[in-house]
């Protein structure tokens, strides 16, 4: 719902105290559907309610607020003085449907313009709450059936001539002053039409209230205009609802920038998580491969890998195959490198003591056939006569 302005018509039927001030308790305001008029000049139906038009918070609002001669716009304490020509002496009180506030008129000016019949309608300036539903009214039964629920109140799509549509629903009303205003007659003058049945003339003096100025209206181009005093206000406050929204947008926007932020950083991360996971997977299998080969290596060579780390395992196979290599006290570069070296060196150590074999057992042959050869070569001397050498 937003909060609006709105200037209802009703007349005034005064009488004239002793000391010549205007005395009445006039209705005010009313139950049922109130016509305005659109920026476009279409017209829009709003239902007052009962329940809020005799809400008690609505009627406690009449009580203390000014008299005003035309609608100054909204009235306070810093320009009530200006335009203040009577009071509404109490809270509003039900007089059947209708809304009835005593009044007194005490400014001169109002008082004859009054009398002449030039001033001599009451027009209430509130606020209010506009619930924007359509739905209809019945002036006799005050039932009121919104569009969600047609279907099932008029199940057969016939809707009698005692339910009126409306476009919204007045909430929260709050008077803030009431206007002595003239009702120009059609066709007399061109006419200003504000909210509301009330109709302020152009041009002709006679038609209008006196006192009543017209004030500059500045638009966001920089064009200045002369503009009734309502029309002012109800400009300001639209200006003033679309600045609101238009924070509200900003606010929306923001808020929807840090969200696409965060989730395009949570999407990032969740890309960099992956590239890391990929990665942690293909160093793992290159450790789990190296380590495996590590052990085959030393297996092949008698050591036990349980409980070593890397380290540990090469400095065992190099103390075997090398023994003459010490690696206290050298760094893990020093160690690999021995481990690296003593690794392709052991094919060569093992061919170098299988050729050493090979050529002892073949000493070993020879001399044991040098040997065979002697004693028969002695045998076959002898018998043929022949004398040992000496």
């Amino acid at each position: 719902m937003k909060t609006v302005s709105r200037f209802d018509v009703g007349e005034l039927r005064a009488s004239v105290n002793e000391d010549g001030y205007l005395e009445d308790t006039p209705v005010v305001g009313r139950v049922g559907i109130q016509i305005y008029r659109n920026p476009d000049g279409s017209e829009r139906r709003e239902l007052r309610p009962p329940e809020e038009v005799f809400n008690a918070d609505s009627l406690a609002s009449f009580k203390g607020k000014p008299i005003t001669l035309g609608h100054p716009g909204a009235v306070n304490s810093r320009n009530s003085r200006k335009h203040q020509v009577g009071t509404m002496l109490d809270v509003g009180r039900k007089d059947g449907n209708n809304v009835a506030v005593p009044i007194i008129i005490h400014a001169d000016e109002a008082i004859s313009q009054a009398k002449s019949g030039r001033a001599k309608q009451l027009s209430l300036g509130y606020r209010l709450d506009l619930e924007e539903r359509r739905g209809w009214f019945n002036r006799k039964t005050q039932e009121v059936v919104f569009r969600d629920d047609e279907a099932e109140k008029f199940p057969d799509g016939y809707i009698s001539a005692d339910w009126e549509e409306f476009d919204a629903v007045q909430r929260n009303i709050r008077i803030n002053h009431l206007a002595l205003v003239s009702k120009a007659r059609a066709g007399d003058v061109a006419t200003l039409n504000l909210d509301g049945d009330e109709e302020i003339a152009l041009d002709d003096d006679d038609n209008q209230p006196k006192g009543k100025t017209m004030q500059k209206i500045r638009l966001d181009s920089g064009l200045e205009y002369d503009a009734a005093p309502e029309v002012v206000v109800a400009y300001l406050a639209l200006k003033q609802d679309a600045a609101d929204k238009q924070t509200k947008l900003d606010e929306a926007n923001t808020t929807i920038s840090t969200i696409t932020a965060e989730r395009d950083t949570l999407k990032a991360d969740a890309a960099e998580f992956e590239t890391k996971l990929k990665q942690a997977r293909e160093d793992a299998a290159v450790t789990i491969k190296a380590r495996t080969e590590l052990e085959a290596k030393a297996e092949k060579h008698g050591i036990k890998c349980d409980g070593l780390d890397d380290i540990s395992v090469k400095k065992a196979v190099v103390a075997k195959l090398k023994p003459s290599i010490k690696l206290d006290g050298k760094d893990d570069t020093y160690i690999n490198v021995a481990f690296d070296m003593a690794i392709e060196s052991a094919p060569m150590e093992q061919q170098r003591k299988i050729v050493n074999q090979d050529k002892a057992e073949t000493r070993d042959d020879a001399s044991e056939l040098k040997g065979s050869a002697a004693a028969r070569q002695k045998y076959l001397d002898r018998l043929h006569g022949k004398k040992e050498a000496k």
